[in-house]
């Protein structure tokens, strides 16, 4: 009885969702997600000059990489029902503290087991901490609007990694990777805390309607979540290796260091374009089946990647993933809210989003030594095959009963 004279009072409040407040919580979300995962892609900028640091191989840097971005993720499954107990804004402050302190501690390394301390662990951390605690406040603040919001937020990923050649030329133009890591982590610690601050609980009134979209009590127990998690982490494979492999992909062909690099920025814009005009149509022609054609193209993508014998061939993959990717990342959460309601949405996102911290730990590497081991297109195929399976387990989740 309370619970439906409680569904009355708020069909009578004025709307709460989709507003003002909620796009300052957007904004919050795009500075914390810009900060971690612009410092988790920037590596690739800087793995060469760190690889000849320490004489270390391309295989062994990689893993940097494979650290920071599973840390992320493993680490979603506290800070998400972390933020569902106390609310988004002190994980996100802890979370950008940490990347800071990550990149202060790789910048003063001595060894490259250092480096996977502080760039690795440290940054993976952090960025794990705001990650899930914005995205599932997001979610909860807007509900007509949710794939717009989500894609706007999550276009910081996009933005960071589009930041990243410029800001690497400049730095080794007047330092070494020592010190651009000393200048990334101050500039961490106060964009991302000023985006922290903007992040806040959803309305009283999302909690309550929430109830109307209630899952099972345990969902990570039912058959849909099994699902939605192994489509999730073999879609994830595909989404990872870009970032980690195709620099050295373009070096491999004869391609000059800056060139390559610019590959990263390409991969950043069109995670912009992705996000903002993916995200935004999903909200009128269904986030579901854009959702799940964003999965199934970057999979089919990385045929582009597999074959390219030159630059043009590898420009066109990079803007073409990126805006695939982008749509990927950006609808995940809604995705993940539509199948499984807004209760206790954070830890729900969170335990989904291991599955990504799987693939990103153990994909890279793997691929890595499987190309340095055979010659031609069948590692990236393989790849494309797994994602491909991996969409077709996530057309099968069904959206969660009203």
């Amino acid at each position: 009885m309370r619970l439906q004279d409680a569904h009355r009072r708020d069909a009578a409040a004025p709307a709460e969702t989709d507003g003002f407040p909620g796009w300052l919580v957007v904004a919050g979300g795009f500075l914390v997600l810009m900060v971690g995962f612009g410092a988790i892609y920037s590596y690739a900028a800087f793995a060469e000059q760190i690889a000849a640091s320490f004489a270390a191989p391309r295989g062994s840097v990689t893993m940097v990489y494979a650290l920071s971005g599973g840390a992320c993720f493993f680490v979603s499954a506290l800070s998400g029902r972390l933020a569902d107990r106390i609310g988004p804004r002190v994980p996100a402050m802890l979370g950008m503290g940490l990347v800071g302190l990550g990149l202060m501690v790789a910048a003063t390394a001595r060894s490259l087991a250092e480096v996977m301390a502080g760039y690795g662990l440290l940054i993976g951390l952090g960025t794990g901490f705001a990650y899930v605690p914005a995205m599932a406040a997001v979610q909860g603040w807007f509900s007509t609007h949710r794939g717009l919001a989500s894609g706007v937020a999550a276009s910081g990923i996009g933005v960071g990694t589009a930041l990243v050649p410029a800001a690497a030329d400049a730095m080794l133009a007047i330092g070494d990777w020592r010190g651009a890591f000393v200048v990334f982590g101050a500039a961490a610690v106060l964009v991302g805390g000023a985006g922290a601050l903007l992040l806040r609980r959803p309305p009283g009134r999302i909690h309550a309607l929430a109830l109307e979209e209630t899952p099972p009590a345990r969902p990570w127990a039912s058959r849909r979540f099994a699902l939605a998690y192994a489509g999730t982490l073999l879609v994830s494979v595909p989404a990872t290796l870009p970032q980690a492999l195709l620099v050295g992909t373009a070096r491999d062909l004869g391609i000059e260091w800056h060139e390559a690099v610019s590959l990263l920025g390409l991969i950043g814009l069109g995670t912009i374009a992705g996000r903002f005009l993916l995200a935004a149509l999903a909200d009128g022609l269904g986030r579901r089946p854009t959702f799940l054609g964003c999965c199934a193209g970057m999979a089919g993508s990385m045929a582009v990647w597999a074959l390219a014998e030159g630059m043009a061939a590898l420009q066109a993959f990079a803007l073409a993933f990126g805006a695939l990717q982008g749509g990927f990342v950006a609808l995940l959460p809604a995705f993940t809210a539509d199948s499984f309601g807004r209760r206790a949405l954070g830890g729900v996102i969170g335990l989904i989003y291991t599955g990504r911290g799987v693939a990103l730990l153990v994909a890279p590497p793997l691929v890595a030594a499987a190309q340095a081991a055979i010659e031609g297109p069948l590692p990236i195929a393989l790849v494309a095959l797994a994602g491909l399976a991996g969409a077709g387990l996530l057309a099968a989740v069904r959206d969660a009963p009203r």
